[in-house]
């Protein structure tokens, strides 16, 4: 029954992964027909991008494990600073041609990457590292000010990028590290403070914040204008119901509602499959997350809990902000929903962000299990 429990864990992540990996295909082929006629004259065009990019996933997890997590732990650091210099790419290039493509990925040729995406995976492979060789003396503020330097770099370089989204997943990862890794009440206290300053300057600083919050607040001040993606949402998510109107037939995909494929996908769940799809996509996040948190209590190294607390948690938020927006609880912030949303940087890195999590957790649960059943 020991043995049972223990490896449960692993089998959920294994299941719950299976799970929204198919449903973010089979969705994003469904927002997506229009798209692919309009953009190539293909309605599956999205389809077989997207299978394109699973096959390199696996390719690249493949890697990944025979390289092994322990060579990622030794090297975290300069796979993290790599990041950040592909990072700061896509500025350099919009300060030379003066192009938007430019402003948050890295072109060549067809192909389009943007780093905000992996340096959401290699800042906590980082920060796991860290704090793991710096057990006992998070609450050195010494110790604190080198990572909380490197985030704060990342504010400025995603500011350039008009990134907001991403501050917020990586930033409330961060905090939830700091306070796994056994933060005191005093230094949280001050964090959530600056916290709150910090955001609140970012929205002040850029007048298109502003005016996207007073648009979130009054949509109907502008209909036709700034409200609209936010009364189309509304418009698309509530008009599925219990039920749904069936998958492939809602209408909102249908020109209505902007980059449906992407920053709205789910509210094409609620439209095609209503309040019991949304809630079967929620329910397999929530599996996902905490079961990402067991694996933590679990862990016998300070790397695998706070790497795969760290995953959790990003998968976590980026669901939760994804979904407030589509419900209009919070402002637009262009968050894509992990496995859904098209793009093929945000599907590859959250394949292997899935897989470093799959690794951990059999060698936590189920090398664990048989540990504990030789031991007995």
């Amino acid at each position: 029954m020991f043995i049972r429990g223990k490896s449960a864990i692993y089998y959920r992540i294994c299941i719950s992964s299976a799970f929204l990996i198919v449903c973010g295909t089979v969705f994003l082929l469904s927002s997506s027909v229009s798209y692919g006629i309009s953009e190539g004259g293909n309605p599956l065009m999205y389809l077989y991008e997207r299978i394109i990019w699973i096959i390199l996933s696996v390719f690249l997890l493949y890697v990944l494990n025979k390289i092994g997590i322990e060579k990622i732990e030794k090297i975290s650091f300069l796979i993290f600073i790599f990041s950040l210099a592909l990072l700061t790419i896509p500025v350099m290039l919009n300060l030379i041609y003066h192009k938007p493509e430019y402003l948050r990925w890295i072109k060549i040729g067809p192909l389009s990457f943007q780093p905000s995406e992996l340096v959401k995976l290699t800042f906590i492979i980082f920060l796991a590292n860290y704090l793991n060789m710096r057990d006992k003396m998070i609450n050195n503020w010494k110790v604190l000010l080198f990572p909380v330097l490197f985030f704060l770099f990342i504010i400025i370089i995603l500011q350039f990028q008009k990134d907001m989204g991403t501050v917020v997943i990586m930033g409330a990862t961060f905090f939830f590290l700091l306070f796994l890794a056994g933060l005191k009440m005093k230094y949280i206290t001050i964090f959530s403070i600056l916290g709150v300053i910090l955001i609140a300057g970012l929205i002040l600083l850029f007048p298109y914040r502003i005016e996207r919050i007073k648009n979130f607040l009054n949509p109907l001040s502008d209909p036709k204008g700034g409200g609209y993606q936010i009364i189309q949402s509304r418009i698309t998510l509530g008009s599925g119901g219990v039920f749904g109107k069936g998958l492939g037939r809602g209408e909102g995909k249908l020109s209505f509602l902007p980059v449906v494929n992407k920053d709205y996908i789910y509210a094409v769940v609620g439209e095609e499959k209503g309040f019991i799809g949304t809630s079967f996509i929620l329910i397999l996040f929530a599996i996902l997350v905490f079961s990402s948190f067991e694996v933590s209590t679990l862990a016998k190294n300070n790397f695998d809990k706070y790497l795969s607390a760290g995953i959790g948690t990003l998968f976590g938020f980026q669901f939760l902000l994804h979904a407030l927006v589509v419900i209009s609880i919070i402002p637009s912030k262009g968050t894509t929903l992990p496995f859904f949303s098209k793009g093929g940087s945000s599907f590859v890195i959250n394949f292997l962000t899935l897989g470093i999590l799959i690794i951990i957790a059999k060698r936590v649960c189920i090398k664990g299990d048989l540990d504990d059943f030789l031991d007995f």
